[in-house]
């Protein structure tokens, strides 16, 4: 295969990087929906060094093409609570962490829940660590609100940003 169709070929994944109250977001999407959400990131080159995921891949910045679903992640970080009513692709996930995304998502705003109950929720009581893992591969905070999952005792653990934005994200919610 040459250069000319490998091109060709390439997967486009379009992205974008706005500012919110914690720092940059940045944002990806594609054909399906929003693919990859990270944040807080201080450069442009953090991200697409960490965007770069396949070989397959093509990134192309693209504002327009996500404007909809910048315009309410901007909202959220606002402190309003918002509906993020946009089609998602979780293909990055397997099958045990889609099921785990998919109850984080019934979490209400502002509110907690343990590891262990969403262990128990997806039927596998016993999967407290593997559901701490699958929150640590979490592709879209904060459409997967994985910040609303701490310890069995209520103390925050683990997020793959670091606790502080953890806190941030649940007392911005708690004041909404």
């Amino acid at each position: 295969m040459d250069t000319k169709d490998r091109t060709n070929n390439l997967k486009k994944i379009y992205f974008s990087i706005f500012l919110t109250p914690i720092g940059c977001v940045y944002i990806e999407k594609t054909e399906k929906g929003v693919f990859r959400i990270a944040f807080p990131r201080t450069s442009k080159k953090d991200l697409l060094i960490q965007g770069q995921n396949a070989v397959y891949t093509k990134l192309c910045e693209n504002d327009s093409f996500l404007k909809y679903e910048i315009s309410i992640l901007k909202k959220y970080f606002e402190g309003k609570r918002v509906v993020f009513n946009f089609p998602v692709d979780l293909s990055s996930g397997t099958l045990f962490q889609r099921k785990v995304w998919n109850k984080l998502k019934e979490i209400p705003y502002g509110e907690c829940r343990s590891y262990k109950w969403v262990a128990e929720q997806i039927g596998n009581p016993k999967a407290a660590r593997a559901v701490g893992m699958a929150n640590n591969k979490n592709p879209l905070p904060p459409i997967i609100p994985c910040h609303r999952v701490i310890g069995a005792n209520g103390k925050l653990v683990g997020y793959a940003t670091g606790l502080h934005v953890k806190n941030w994200l649940l007392e911005m919610e708690r004041r909404g």
